[in-house]
């Protein structure tokens, strides 16, 4: 443990507590310098009696020991803290009271898991719950919320850094009771003590010794607590008296007071012998933090709303940052359709700002009008936030870490809309006082305690005084003392917001930050919501740059068409109308590798049907290609269990080497393809009748999706990387499946977004198929736009750091093992750009030939060019324009990151995908299936 740390932690408290105890006990406690003595009454619910409560608090406040009374919000079979329940009218009866020897906080049993993210959610929802229940509306006109800054649990510590997070949530402290629950991580001193961790939240430790609470082996005594704090006077750590409210339920209230009396006696007595010094958990942790015990954000809105007051605005922030203290700016990205990026003074205004490290900037709405973020759809709203985000984003070279809706206006879809770009803070008002501290389930974190002069946006915007405003801020919670500087018209004003900002910099305590500094100091490293966050944002807004396009992009795109088209005419022509798998020139001559799997039928299929949307063929080829592969298809089939199959592989001239069996991730995607193609042909082709001859129901058990070996062997496929797109070909045709993700939802949940990246990482690699086939299929899934989100992110950090261009896929080079899946790894600390051979017999040949097989695969590029446009796909794109072209034959598989040229074999796949890529973007991005199809294939 830290010296320094302890010092401050035991010592700082002898002042505040000579103002709490008599007289004699703060001489003792003074000379001395006593262990911090902390009274805790753990574990009351919304079903406890305040009766039995009131008895047992009574006899520490008749000696002037100051308590600590937790409440775990969420009691028992679903229960909540509501507001107008008896337990609810007692906690904020004593809230009314403004009593200094007793301090109202969080329990929880146990703490869910040992993941900061889960952690940090638990607390945040039940801070939530029983900031609802307490605060009171009139109260709060004119004086601070309250907040818990206490949690008791009987958890143990799990690692030193355990709970940090929780600090977020407006927690300060975390008191560890000595419930007997086993410490797993052996970290937790049976003296007890404290740790204190980077976000500044202490762990403090409970002793067996001075816990009241009964075992099997030890009946409730308080002679014992009494000895126990005598033992642990000697310790040099803080000591825990604990109460567990629960284990005194089948006591009379004539014991129970009589047993409260004792231990308060106890307690005293140590107190007056100079043992120890009563002290608050939360009076603690102030006077052991006193720079950093809460915080408040400095925070300027309206930039741009009206450009006389911006130059008064710009100028007293820059006098502010310039004497140190630290600004949050909130900039308007359009007022009255004027855009920032076309506004240069102000952007040259804030990229000179953002060169201070104290000042930050955030997204204040789109128009700055009322209400336009509420009554919207997600996608709406998405379009909104997100062009104003990038608006600010590219005008000053940052992303903003906090986002303000303007008039406070916002709802669901809002909040959905922002988790969807990244945003990790958004700062509002206090609403219903439920949500304005802690993180909600979409990963937001809420700093919305907030606190400005304005007391109502009637005629001259009437001011509170200077005094209420700081009683509004008080001097417990983190709060953002919100300006606006175009109501501050006159001098009185300023100089009333300038007292306010000088006045609490000069509190003990409170640190004055920027939304960008506060997010730094309470929350510590989140792996998975970090990737994800970062993922979003680079994905949505830093990389993204939506352009519509023009005719000569769409020349480009449709010369593009012809030449993958080249491989189909030819392939078709050559091989009896079906495509090889591979193709390459030999001897001047273009040859063909003449065996095809169910993928590379689905992507003849969908390669057809994209040159007739693009006008390459017209109907009439387009039904005549399309009946000769459902004949092949008809043609030969696998046996198993008694039902015919598609197989695995088929031959396409007499030359043998077919692999046998049933592949049913293949035949998923063919299922697919056949739908649309079935859609485009007005179910003309019998292909329903095609479908209808294969015995699929026989592979599909449990739900679950199996492919078949040469041999009859079964093996599961529904937990690889490409399961949840496959899935949707069995559904199109009525088969039922088991959902591969379950009920998750990342787009719209963080925590479901959370535990789906681990399911993920542990399904294997992820590459750009199939989440952006599935994307200009089907429409997309969210479990697909979150692998893809974290995948481009990925990329585009390694183009960051090494120069080299990566777009990963599976598909054929030109030189043994002549096919590789390249892909990312997800691990949980970042990840890692593999390449697998088909076989482990070819891994170590492969690994070593690695550097030379890697490539930018050429239909990953284009999917990334379809599905996210942006610079990076605009970079991809251009690099398989200028060297992914066999001109004979179509577009190579890719372009090798070392030799810079095209790997020289083209394949099915890559062309057909390229077409289906086109057919996206030139049709306005509209996937192939409607939603109207779709709508029933979700997990």
């Amino acid at each position: 443990m830290n010296v320094t740390r302890r010092n401050l932690l035991l010592g700082a408290l002898s002042v505040p507590a000579m103002s709490i105890l008599g007289r004699s006990a703060a001489r003792a406690a003074s000379a001395t310098l006593p262990n911090p003595l902390v009274i805790t009454i753990s574990g009351a619910d919304p079903a406890s009696d305040p009766i039995r409560l009131a008895t047992i608090v009574s006899p520490f406040q008749i000696r002037g020991i100051p308590v600590t009374l937790t409440v775990n919000p969420h009691g028992g079979e679903g229960a909540l803290l509501e507001y107008d329940s008896k337990m609810a009218r007692y906690l904020r009866d004593i809230i009314q009271q403004e009593r200094r020897d007793i301090e109202i906080g969080l329990h929880a049993e146990t703490l869910e898991a040992t993941d900061p993210y889960f952690q940090l959610r638990q607390v945040s929802a039940a801070q939530a719950h029983f900031s609802k229940a307490i605060n009171q509306y009139e109260r709060y006109k004119d004086k601070a919320v309250t907040t818990a800054c206490t949690l008791t649990t009987n958890s143990p510590l799990a690692s030193y850094q355990d709970g940090a997070a929780i600090r977020a949530a407006g927690i300060r402290s975390i008191i560890r009771l000595a419930a007997g629950v086993k410490d797993a991580a052996n970290l937790q001193p049976d003296q007890g003590g404290y740790w204190t961790t980077e976000t500044g939240l202490v762990n403090l430790f409970g002793s067996p010794k001075s816990s009241s609470r009964p075992s099997r082996k030890r009946k409730p005594n308080p002679a014992s607590v009494a000895a126990g704090i005598d033992k642990l006077a000697n310790s040099d750590e803080p000591i825990i008296v604990d109460i567990p409210y629960a284990s005194f339920d089948k006591m009379s209230e004539g014991d129970l007071a009589s047993y409260a009396t004792e231990i308060a006696q106890a307690a005293l007595h140590a107190v007056e012998s100079g043992e120890a010094r009563t002290v608050l958990p939360m009076e603690l942790h102030r006077q052991s933090h006193p720079d950093n015990h809460r915080f408040v954000v400095v925070r300027f809105d309206d930039l741009r709303v009206n450009a006389k007051s911006d130059i008064t605005q710009m100028a007293f922030v820059e006098e502010l940052i310039n004497a140190g203290y630290p600004v949050t700016e909130a900039v308007v990205p359009a007022p009255s359709d004027y855009f920032l990026s076309a506004d240069g003074a102000v952007e040259a205004y804030l990229r000179r700002m953002l060169q201070h490290p104290r000042y930050d900037v955030s997204t204040h709405g789109w128009r700055h009008l009322p209400s336009e973020l509420v009554g919207n759809s997600i996608e709406k709203n998405l379009d909104l936030i997100r062009y104003g985000v990038a608006e600010v984003s590219h005008a000053s070279g940052r992303i903003p870490a906090s986002y303000i809706p303007p008039n406070n206006a916002y709802d669901e879809n809002t909040l959905i809309a922002l988790a969807g770009i990244g945003a990790t803070i958004i700062s509002a008002e206090k609403r219903d006082f439920r949500w304005f501290t802690g993180m909600d389930e979409r990963g937001l974190l809420h700093a919305s305690n907030t606190v400005m002069f304005e007391e109502s946006w009637e005629a001259d915007a009437p001011y509170h005084d200077t005094q209420t405003v700081l009683d509004l801020v008080g001097d417990k919670n983190d709060a953002v003392f919100s300006v606006h500087l175009n109501t501050a018209n006159t001098p009185q004003r300023i100089e009333q917001i300038k007292d306010v900002i000088s006045t609490l910099s000069g509190q003990a305590g409170t640190k004055l930050v920027n939304f960008e500094e506060y997010r730094r100091m309470v929350l510590p490293p989140l792996a998975a919501y970090d990737r994800i966050c970062g993922a979003r944002a680079e994905v949505q807004i830093r990389d993204w740059n939506p352009v519509d396009m023009t005719d000569a992009e769409r020349g480009l795109l449709l010369n593009d068409a012809e030449l993958a088209w080249r491989y189909f005419d030819w392939g078709m022509k050559t091989f009896n109308g079906i495509a090889p798998g591979t193709s390459w020139m030999e001897d001047g001559s273009q040859q063909g590798y003449p065996f095809a799997t169910m993928w590379d039928v689905a992507s003849m299929v969908m390669a057809t049907v994209s040159a007739k949307r693009l006008g390459l063929i017209d109907n009439g080829e387009l039904e005549e290609r399309s009946r000769r592969i459902i004949e092949f298809l008809g043609e030969q089939t696998f046996r198993y269990a008694g039902v015919k199959l598609p197989p695995a592989e088929r031959r396409l001239s007499t030359q043998a080497g077919e692999r046998t069996g049933f592949d049913s991730a293949d035949t998923g995607r063919l299922l697919i393809a056949l739908r649309v193609l079935d859609i485009e042909s007005g179910s003309s082709l019998g292909i329903d009748k095609l479908v209808g001859s294969w015995g699929l129901h026989k592979i599909l058990i449990k739900g679950e999706m199996h492919l078949v070996s040469g041999k009859g062997r079964l093996t599961s496929v529904h937990a690889n990387s490409y399961a949840n797109y496959v899935a949707n070909g069995y559904r199109l045709w009525g088969f039922e499946t088991k959902p591969v993700f379950g009920e998750q939802d990342p787009s719209r949940n963080m925590d479901d977004a959370v535990e789906a990246l681990r399911e993920i990482a542990d399904r294997g690699r992820i590459a750009t198929e199939p989440h952006l086939t599935e994307e200009i299929e089907l429409g997309g899934s969210p479990h697909g736009r979150l692998s893809s989100d974290i995948l481009l992110d990925a990329q585009v950090k390694r183009f960051q750091e090494t120069g080299v261009l990566t777009a990963v896929s599976e598909g054929p080079v030109a030189f043994a093992p002549y096919f590789t899946y390249q892909g990312y790894q997800i691990t949980p600390d970042g990840g890692e750009f593999v390449v697998d051979a088909p076989t482990s017999k070819q891994a170590g040949k492969t690994a070593r030939r690695e550097a030379d097989l890697r490539m930018v695969n050429s239909k990953a590029s284009y999917l990334w060019y379809a599905c996210r446009q942006g610079n990076y796909s605009d970079r991809l794109i251009s690099l398989i324009r200028d060297k992914g072209k066999l001109p004979e034959i179509g577009f190579a598989s890719g372009v090798g990151e070392t030799s810079q040229s095209a790997v020289e074999v083209a394949d099915v796949n890559t062309n057909g995908i390229i077409l289906e890529a086109i057919s996206y973007i030139v049709n306005e991005r509209t996937p192939f299936l409607d939603r109207e199809v779709t709508s029933g294939i979700r997990d």
